[in-house]
């Protein structure tokens, strides 16, 4: 079961997310995802203060994490300024710093509902801003951002449908469609002839078949 907290965040973060992202493509820039996000993120920091660590402090893991989401944020704000490798390195970079964090947290006790939340929604944007970088880079094209879309729309349907209680179940399946889909968003800015679009056309079909078999699992516990 999810805190009170943590389920009204996470429906007022998807919306924000989505509302600013019909924005950014208004105004072909991806300024105001970057400010939406850094609000909402300083939102859920602020509310669950008390709750960071069992510790009360905020945590290695937590701060790692927020040095990942800081790179992210970084990297898309200069997005234009930066070559593609570049922008592939700091995909990496995020992303061994994701299987970091964890451990970090594991080692030092401090695990905690923040934590996974923290870095759930970290690794979510991190997806997301990939995919509407590479449009806004032409390198794909606008279909991707439904790869970045489809966590919010799962927690739009969980908070519509009453159950913003629950949460995604916890697979090794689904641990690896997330390194996969991780993975593609960084291949996207590498110069290699087709394979951006296959991957990104497998991790789509991936993530519906994650996040529907999730929602059947919710729905009738299947």
């Amino acid at each position: 079961m999810i805190t009170p907290t943590i389920q009204n965040w996470t429906a007022f973060h998807a919306i924000i997310i989505i509302i600013t992202t019909a924005f950014c493509f208004l105004l072909s820039k991806i300024f105001p995802l970057i400010l939406a996000a850094v609000f909402s993120f300083s939102l859920l920091i602020f509310l669950t203060r008390k709750q960071w660590t069992p510790q009360l402090h905020f945590g290695m893991g937590n701060f790692l994490t927020g040095l990942r989401l800081l790179l992210l944020l970084l990297t898309t704000l200069f997005l234009k300024d930066l070559p593609d490798y570049l922008i592939a390195l700091a995909g990496l970079v995020i992303l061994i710093g994701d299987g970091i964090d964890g451990w970090l947290a594991r080692r030092r006790h401090e695990l905690s509902e923040f934590g996974e939340y923290f870095d759930k929604e970290t690794d979510a944007l991190y997806i997301h801003l990939f995919c509407l970088s590479a449009i806004f880079k032409n390198l794909l094209g606008e279909w991707i951002i439904l790869i970045g879309l489809l966590r919010y729309l799962f927690v739009l349907y969980l908070f519509l449908t009453g159950k913003k209680d629950r949460k995604e179940r916890r697979s090794k399946t689904g641990r690896y469609i997330f390194v996969f889909v991780s993975c593609s968003v960084i291949i996207i800015f590498l110069p290699f002839p087709v394979l951006p679009l296959a991957v990104a056309a497998l991790s789509l079909l991936l993530l519906i078949y994650s996040f529907g078999r999730d929602i059947l699992w919710i729905q009738f516990g299947k």
